[in-house]
Order: C-alpha cells, then structure tokens, then sequence
C-alpha cells in the first residue's frame, strides 16, 4: 500500500449514540487523514436524524443495504418498551436461512460487508463513541508502505475472548483452539479490503456454505479477531500486507473513574474513545474532547 493513499473510513452507528457520532464526524473533518472518505451506516429509520451529517467527505447510507434480503430486523419498540416488556435489548434479525441472529452479529456482518465493498484497499473501522483529537498522518496507518494491523500477543487473559478464538477456528479450518497467541480487539481498527475478501472466500471454502450465511449462523465471533487470525494465520503477515502493533492509535475509558479526570492522550495515539455507555451528557463528552485536543 502506499502511505499516502488515504483510506476509507468505516463508522456504524445509530439513533442512541447520535451526539457522540456527532462529535466524531467533526473531529474526524478536522483531524482524518486529507481525502479520506468517510462511510457512516445507520437504520434505515434513523436516517433523517443522521441526514445533517452527510456531505463533503461523508457519505450517509442505510445499514440494511449492507446486508443480504434473507436477513431482516424484527420490528422492536424503543429502549423503554423494551426493558418495560423485557425484550432483548439489541436489535434482532429473522433469518429465513436459519435461526434468529442477534444485532451484535448482524452488526459484525454490516462492518465485513462495507470493508469489502469499500473504494479503497485500506479501511479504518471507528466507533462511533471515539473522535480524533489530533491529527492522524498517513505513515501511522501504514508504516514503511505496510497497512497497521492491531495485534496483542499474550492477550490472553479474557475468558470471554475464547469462544471469539474457536468459532474463528471453525470458520477458517484451523485447529481448535481457545487462543491464537494473540488478539486484535482495539480502537481505529486498519483492515485492507483484498484481505476481507480473501476471508469471506475462505469462510466459503471452509463451510461450504455462503461466508454470511454460515457467519450468520455462528454463535458467538469477532470480526476483529477473525480477520487477525486469517491474516496471521491463513495468509501469514508478510504476505497479508499488514506490520502488526501492538500500541493502539486510541486512547480508551472503557469505565466511569471516580474523580472524573480527562485522559491524557499520550504521544502516538490520535483519538479518544468514551464508552458509550458511561452516563455522560453530551456537553459533557464534549468537553472532555475538547479539553483532550488542547492538551494533544
């Protein structure tokens, strides 16, 4: 790849986290790579909420699209009616290819559909609760030519981790195993679209199955971790194209701290992420942001 190529920028979201993708959008105008694109996917029924942040580098498009007609979202009330009723509180999907698939692995499926239809060969996955507080170059996606690829070796320590392990090893044709000597779960992920293609194909060959389908069928994985583990394992990182990191290019709270302190984004790193489930007010999230940009 060459590090001046920008890449395309791939963020799901929707209506509950809408001021935080917000903020992302806006950081991303200012602080993305130059020329980047930035694909933001939402329900359908969320698109006229979401509508004033498309335009320029922004293109707004429904999640369904990026998904098969045999998968469809079961109409659900909102969050309310749902804890009140106590429904599922993600979303769920009717398969009339087989059984009910929650919303944490359609979600899984939409982000592997948009890397492998994107418009460039590398992609960079962010979530919609990070924004970027300093300007992100090119050679921190893609050192010496070579796309980024997250890798944490002996990361082992998460029991909830090795069932994400086994279904990659079904998936691919690998031998069972709980852990692939290391992880790939971070924040600005970097995939490059020849190798999602390669993995859907391999999901394919090692299923005998249509890849989505048999994802769609599958208990419990990572889509992160399941491209790592193609990556290193299948295809090998020197040729998958990837140089694997293990310092991740964001900042994360993954929980509330007691005494409220703003992280400090040290150097290399160039985003925040703020779990979205941390009760912070919107003009709260704000200015932790905005106070985290003055100190990058």
């Amino acid at each position: 790849m060459d590090s001046a190529t920008p890449p395309t920028l791939i963020t799901l979201s929707f209506s509950g986290d809408f001021e935080c993708c917000r903020l992302l959008c806006e950081t991303a105008d200012r602080f993305a790579p130059a020329g980047a694109a930035h694909l933001l996917a939402v329900p359908a029924a969320d698109m006229a909420l979401f509508r004033p942040l498309a335009g320029g580098r922004r293109a707004l498009v429904p999640q369904e699209e990026l998904l098969p007609g045999w998968l469809r979202k079961l109409p659900l009330p909102g969050p309310e009616w749902r804890r009140r009723l106590r429904l599922p509180r993600r979303n769920v999907y009717v398969s009339f290819r087989g059984r009910p698939v929650r919303g944490w692995i359609a979600q899984q499926i939409m982000k592997l559909n948009a890397a492998a239809g994107a418009a460039t060969d590398t992609v960079l996955h962010l979530d919609s609760d990070t924004a970027f507080v300093r300007p992100l170059p090119g050679t921190a996606l893609a050192p010496g030519g070579l796309v980024r690829l997250a890798r944490f070796p002996g990361a082992a320590d998460d029991p909830m981790h090795a069932p994400w392990h086994r279904a990659a090893s079904t998936l691919l044709g690998l031998p069972p195993s709980d852990y692939h000597e290391a992880d790939y779960i971070d924040q600005f992920v970097t995939w490059r679209r020849a190798n999602v293609r390669g993995l859907l194909e391999r999901i394919g060959q090692t299923t005998g199955r249509d890849p989505i389908e048999a994802l769609a069928g599958t208990r419990d994985f990572s889509e992160y971790i399941l491209y790592g583990i193609y990556c290193d394992k299948v295809l090998g990182l020197a040729a998958s194209g990837h140089v694997p990191s293990d310092a991740s290019l964001c900042e994360t709270v993954w929980s509330e701290t007691e005494d409220g302190a703003i992280p400090d984004v040290g150097p290399g790193r160039y985003g925040l992420g703020i779990q979205s489930t941390i009760p912070l007010s919107p003009e709260a999230r704000r200015r932790i942001v905005v106070q985290a940009i003055e100190r990058a």
